[in-house]
Parts: C-alpha cells; structure tokens; sequence
C-alpha cells in the first residue's frame, strides 16, 4: 500500500513539474522554455528510475545545463547548421567522455538550440531550472532506490567513437535529403545510451519501437486537435504516452520527449514526424543490436581463446 503511494506522489510530481514547464512558456509567452526532454528526464527520475541516471544526480543537473548553453553559442559562428551540429555533437561528447558523464539527454540538450538555431539564452536558462529541480528529485530518490550507489564501468572509447560517427553521418543524411523529420534529438540520446549497454537484442526492440512510433503519432494528433493549447497538448501526451509504456511494459523516458516535440519545431508537427521517429529508432537500434551481439560474440571469442588448457 504504501509502495504505491509512493509510485502515485513520484508520478504526480513529474507531472506537475512537466506542467510548470508548459505553464511557464505560456505566461512568459516563449516557446523557448520547452525542452522536451525534461519530460523524459522527470519521467526516468521518478516514475520508471534509470540507475545511472540517480546514481550521479549533479550530472542531471550540469551535464544538460552546460551543453545546452554550449549549444547557443555555437550559433555565433558563422558557419553552415550541419557543419554547427557536427561541431556540438563532437565537443558535447568528448566533454562527457572526460567528465565520465553516463547521460544521455545531455546530447539533445547541446543539439536544439542548435537545430533551433536559438540566439538567446531562454532555452538554456530554462533547462538550467527544470534540471536543478531533476536533480533534487533525483538526490531523493537515490536514498530510496536499492542498488544505485554501485559503481559502473564506463564507456568503451570504441563504442563512443563508433556511435559517434553512426549518429553525424544520420544528421548528415537528413540535411543533404532535406529530411528534418529523421532528426529526432531524444532517439539519439536513447541510441547513445543502448549503444554503450552490456546487453541489447533484436527482440528489445519492437515494443520500443511502438511506444515511440505511437507516442510520435498521438502527439501529432493531439496538437491538430488542440492547436491553440500548450498545456493540454503537452499534459495528455505524458499521460497517454505513460499509459503506452505500461502497456507494453517498455519504460522508455525519451518516449516523452518524443510526445513533446511537436509542440517547439513545425517540421515535428506534421504527419511526417511518426514516420521520422520510425525510421530513425527502428533503423539506429537495429545497428545497435548488431552491433551489441557482435561485441558479445568477440567476448565470447575472447575468453576461448585466453581459457587456459585442461591438465592432463
């Protein structure tokens, strides 16, 4: 009994936090305040907790806040969007390489306001205060949450160079084919992240993939029937997409993400984006699931050919 009343507090105040979000880019009149991931963020903190993520609260915090304004100003430069993103995603990840940074959405955070080709410091402001609330979420959850003081191995650099390369050569496919819609911030962040994970199949992948591709459809539909709404669009995404993901129990946080992204780009709006965000999830976890069954197969490689011979 009281489990779950724990469970329904956690969900609320996730809740109430992504409202206060949308709330405020409606009294401030700015757009610029939605960062979709803070949903996925305050969903994978407190509804369905992601250990890395708790471990390390202060991550949540100035990982996504410092990417993020990292990401404004690299539009000073004047240099081509492409050539901007290539420059922020690089420098965002060999930064989290050095600081030995486990999460993920610091990379869409580094990346919108780039995309968004944002001059001022609204979004990254913004990111800065809903974050430092994640993370004083996540510092109580942590004293709650069995397990999450365990230490992990980081990240391989082959895996990070690996991914790296995959993921700006898809941004570079989207721009020289004028397809916006395949660049989805919030999948990236999930595919850096299963990239570098021990285990990751071909079977994990469907119920994934439905949980986005019908989060990314309901959001589309939802803001054609409230186009004039913010709030409503943004509060009955979460819901229906938390909905989705207890349904075919598949936790996904960035599925949030996903069901808020119509709201900040007009590209993401239309009935194109579920099939950008299909495209993308279904065609990047596949190479990660090839990928990660090749990395335990030379594992397994290994240990036979290192396993000592048998005395006779």
């Amino acid at each position: 009994m009281f489990e779950d009343m724990r469970k329904i507090r956690n969900w609320a105040a996730a809740l109430l936090l992504i409202s206060a979000m949308l709330i405020c880019s409606i009294v401030f009149g700015q757009r610029d305040i939605l960062f979709p991931e803070i949903a996925g963020m305050a969903m994978g903190v407190m509804v369905f907790p992601v250990a890395h993520w708790i471990r390390r609260p202060v991550h949540l915090w100035l990982s996504p806040s410092l990417a993020a304004f990292l990401g404004t100003a690299l539009n000073e430069l004047h240099v081509s969007p492409l050539l901007k993103l290539w420059l922020g995603f690089i420098i965002i990840v060999i930064l989290m390489h050095v600081f030995r940074v486990h999460f993920g959405p610091t990379i869409p955070a580094g990346l919108l306001p780039i995309f968004l080709v944002l001059h001022d410091y609204v979004f990254a402001t913004s990111t800065t205060i809903f974050t430092f609330m994640i993370m004083l979420a996540a510092f109580y959850m942590r004293k709650q949450e069995k397990g999450t003081s365990n230490s992990a191995g980081f990240r391989k650099k082959t895996d990070t160079l690996i991914i790296s390369i995959i993921l700006c050569a898809w941004i570079g496919v989207a721009f020289a084919a004028g397809m916006e819609v395949i660049v989805v911030p919030p999948v990236f962040a999930l595919i850096f992240e299963l990239f570098h994970a021990q285990k990751f199949g071909y079977r994990m992948i469907p119920p994934r993939l439905t949980v986005l591709t019908i989060a990314a459809i309901v959001a589309v539909v939802v803001l054609h029937l409230l186009p004039d709404s913010i709030i409503w669009v943004g509060v009955i995404n979460v819901v229906i997409t938390f909905l989705l993901c207890k349904w075919f129990k598949a936790p996904v946080p960035v599925a949030f993400g996903v069901s808020l992204m119509p709201l900040i780009y007009p590209a993401w709006g239309t009935w194109w984006f579920p099939v950008g965000v299909f495209i993308t999830t279904g065609v990047l976890m596949s190479v990660t699931a090839a990928y990660r069954m090749f990395r335990i197969k030379q594992g397994e490689a290994m240990q036979t050919t290192t396993k000592p011979a048998p005395v006779r």
